[in-house]
């Protein structure tokens, strides 16, 4: 059941702003995200998908597709190439026959540690300019986005028209 929440029409328009400010300021200064991709030719879903198959072991279609927020339909050809790259695989289950689950193959780990390497670098680069209480003042803020949004936001877009 959704939590209700008293009318906080201020909080949410100044949330609404800090997000209007800071996603380009992630994209940007932050990510480098065009830099990663140029460098690796491999788009930000492949990444994420690879991290996620890293980070939490195997997964079916239909998990992967709800965490990431990305349309079932989609998620299929982005594993398909993934396959194609040797980065993934996919495996029937053991327990149920029908189930088939994607795992990440040694050539996706290699090459998901070379990306995060080059995050650690380009990261390292921008965050000498802050002082340390600013950095874990960043981490913190990082982490609590991710444990509040992480899994409160997957099905946020139901009901609207985007």
């Amino acid at each position: 059941m959704p939590r209700q929440h008293i009318n906080h029409d201020a909080l949410i328009d100044s949330v609404a702003q800090n997000l209007f400010l800071t996603l380009p300021i992630f994209r940007k200064r932050l990510l480098h995200m065009d830099v990663i991709q140029r460098e690796f030719h491999i788009p930000l879903s492949h990444v994420q998908v690879m991290a996620m198959l890293n980070d939490n072991g195997s997964m079916n279609v239909s998990e992967i597709s709800r965490r990431l927020g990305i349309a079932k339909p989609n998620i299929t050809p982005l594993i398909d190439r993934l396959i194609d790259q040797q980065y993934v695989e996919r495996n029937r289950d053991e327990t149920d026959r029908r189930m088939v689950n994607v795992s990440i193959c040694p050539a996706g780990v290699a090459e998901l540690e070379k990306i995060r390497d080059k995050m650690r670098t380009l990261v390292g680069g921008w965050a000498v300019l802050l002082s340390n209480s600013d950095l874990r003042a960043l981490n913190e803020s990082l982490q609590t986005i991710y444990r509040v949004l992480g899994t409160t936001l997957p099905n946020a877009r139901k009901g609207t028209n985007a």
